[in-house]
């Protein structure tokens, strides 16, 4: 009993998933609408099944390209972020050129990428890096820079060096923002793979579903969305579990 208290939110979001499902399967046979418009959750999972190795490969490819991104977008947003919330200087020059890149289009600026690097997997990583390194550093500014004036003053008058006061002091005060924007870029560097590989890659789900839509397996094409959405829900939820490790002490919204 106390297992289903603790994972009822989980338990009534697969409720009303499998409800929608259902829902789709009864649908669209009732409204006969075409399978090359709309195929029934039962014909994608017979593609998915028929096509697995295709869809493995490309998920192996995709999810590289998305992690890689991730890790180097939030790296570079918490380095640009620290250098903002130290220095006005670096604020001054350092957001304007941010909110510039941010402004463009990411699909406009994926034809530019593919010449400048290639087609492959440093192009991806870029484009996904490029989708999460705004939010990161937004909310890094924001954390770094909501430390209370009473615990900076505490370290001064214990003349602790710079280094400890940003570990011990402004790090811990802006992890709960930082995560938030882990949670945001988890999923969107997934999205940031899928159009790198439309554009540029030519490889992993981004390709799968592109090549399928054009030749009208649109039930491997659902296929393909299924799985990367499945990907993105991984990737929020491995976040969120690590976001209630490290600050546990932070009341969860």
């Amino acid at each position: 009993m106390a297992l289903l208290v603790r994972h009822r939110t989980l338990l009534v979001s697969l409720g009303l998933v499998a409800v929608a499902i259902g829902l789709w399967q009864l649908l669209v046979p009732a409204f006969a609408v075409p399978p090359y418009v709309l195929p029934t959750p039962a014909e994608i999972a017979r593609a998915a099944v028929k096509s697995h190795h295709v869809l493995l490969a490309g998920l192996e490819k995709t999810a590289v390209g998305a992690f890689t991104g991730f890790v180097a977008g939030n790296f570079a947003g918490f380095l640009a972020a620290v250098a903002m919330a130290s220095s006005l200087t670096a604020s001054r020059v350092v957001l304007p050129m941010a909110v510039g890149i941010r402004s463009i289009p990411i699909i406009a600026l994926t034809p530019f990428l593919t010449l400048l690097l290639g087609r492959g997997l440093v192009t991806v990583m870029t484009i996904s890096g490029l989708i999460v390194f705004f939010p990161t550093l937004v909310n890094g500014v924001l954390g770094l820079r909501s430390t209370e004036e009473s615990a900076l003053e505490l370290m001064r008058v214990l003349n602790a060096p710079w280094w400890e006061v940003f570990w011990r002091v402004r790090l811990p005060t802006a992890l709960p923002a930082l995560f938030a924007a882990f949670r945001v870029a988890a999923a969107s560097c997934v999205l940031g793979a899928l159009v790198a590989e439309w554009v540029a890659s030519g490889s992993g789900l981004g390709q799968v579903i592109l090549q399928s839509g054009v030749q009208f397996e649109v039930p491997l094409m659902w296929s393909g969305v299924v799985v990367s959405t499945l990907l993105a829900i991984v990737a929020f939820s491995v976040v969120s579990w690590a976001e209630k490790r490290v600050v546990g002490w932070q009341p969860q919204s």
